[in-house]
C-alpha cells in the first residue's frame, strides 16, 4: 500500500513518496553522503546506513526543502492501519530548538546547530514511519572549519515506533523556518510551545536586569519557573490533545534548568550577567505564514 503523504508544498515543504521515481534518486544520494561523511560531522547512530539500506521503502517518504529560507524543525504524524481495520498514529513535535530560540549554552555552538540541525534549501530528509530522520545539509555545501565537530555530545535521530500495523500516511503537521517563519495545521501546538519558552527566556532576562543582587534574581527564578534541581520535568501534556497549560509549565521548567545550569557552571554573577544580556542575542522574530 502507498503511503500518502500530506505535506505543506504551498511553502515550499515537499514529501515524496516511494511510489514515485524521484524518490529512489533522493534516497541513493542520501545513502550514499552518509557512507562518505566529510571530516568533522557528528557521529551516527550505530547501524544507521545498515537501516537505511535494508529499511522498507513502503514505510517512508523523503522531504526535500524547496523554500528559500533552511528549516529549523519539523512536526509530523505518521498515520498506522492496524489488522482489525483501526487507524493509529504516531505524533512527533520537535521541541523549541537553538536556531530559533539561541539562549544560553556555548557560544560556538549556533553555526554547528544551523549547519548539522537544520534542512538548508534545497536539502532533503529521509523520513521513515519508525520516527527517524536520515541525510544532512552536505548535500548542499560541505561544512566550514567552525561548523565540525568537537565532540562531547550525540544528536538524536528520533525515537523508534514499533508495532504490528502498516504506516498508510505521514502528514507534516507544522515547520519553522530559521526566520522564524512557521506553517502548518499545528494539532501539536509545536506554535505554542515555542512562543512559550520564548516568551520565558525574555522574562528571565528582565529579572536578571532589575535584580539587585544574584540571590533575589535565583530565587525569582524559581518561583516564575518552576524549576528545582535534582527533580524530574513536568510533562508536557499527550501530543494526541496538546494541553497548553502542561505545555507552558513544560517550557517554563526547562527555562529554568538553563538558567540553573549556567549558574552551576559559571557562577551567580557571570550566569545572571548571561542571562541578562540573552534579549541581545540575534533572534528570528516568530511569525505564522
Amino acid at each position: 500500500m502507498a503511503v500518502v503523504c500530506e505535506d505543506l508544498a504551498q511553502y515550499g515543504v515537499a514529501l515524496i513518496p516511494p511510489s514515485t521515481e524521484e524518490y529512489f534518486a533522493l534516497l541513493a544520494d542520501i545513502e550514499q553522503r552518509l557512507q562518505n561523511r566529510p571530516k568533522g560531522g557528528p557521529p551516527l547512530e550505530e547501524g544507521a546506513v545498515s537501516r537505511i539500506a535494508e529499511h522498507d521503502t513502503t514505510g517512508s517518504a523523503i522531504l526535500v526543502n524547496r523554500a528559500p529560507v533552511a528549516i529549523a524543525s519539523v512536526a509530523y504524524v505518521w498515520t498506522f492501519r492496524v489488522k482489525d481495520g483501526r487507524e493509529t498514529s504516531a505524533r512527533h513535535r520537535p521541541g523549541p530548538t537553538r536556531a530559533l530560540l539561541p539562549y544560553g549554552g556555548d557560544n560556538r555552538l549556533p553555526k554547528f546547530d544551523l549547519y548539522w540541525n537544520t534542512i538548508f534549501s534545497g536539502s532533503k530528509r529521509l523520513m521513515t514511519a519508525e520516527g527517524r530522520m536520515y541525510g544532512d545539509n552536505t548535500d548542499v555545501r560541505p561544512p566550514d572549519p567552525d561548523e565540525v565537530w568537537y565532540g562531547g555530545f550525540m544528536i538524536s535521530s528520533g525515537s523508534a515506533w514499533a508495532g504490528p500495523s502498516v504506516p498508510v500516511k505521514l502528514t507534516l503537521d507544522g515547520v519553522f523556518f530559521i526566520d522564524g517563519g512557521f506553517a502548518g495545521p499545528d494539532r501539536l501546538a509545536t506554535w505554542e510551545e515555542t512562543v512559550f519558552a520564548r516568551e520565558t527566556y525574555l522574562s528571565c532576562a528582565k529579572l536578571a536586569r532589575e535584580a539587585t543582587d544574584p540571590g533575589a534574581f535565583f530565587t525569582q527564578v524559581r518561583e516564575l519557573t518552576g524549576f528545582v534541581d535534582d527533580q524530574a520535568p513536568p510533562p508536557p501534556g499527550p501530543l494526541s490533545a496538546p494541553d497548553l497549560e502542561l505545555l507552558r509549565g513544560s517550557a517554563l521548567w526547562t527555562v529554568g534548568q538553563t538558567v540553573f545550569w549556567l549558574r552551576k557552571y559559571r557562577g551567580d554573577e557571570a550566569a545572571m550577567k548571561a542571562v541578562a544580556s540573552w534579549p541581545d542575542v540575534p533572534a528570528p522574530t516568530l511569525h505564522k505564514l
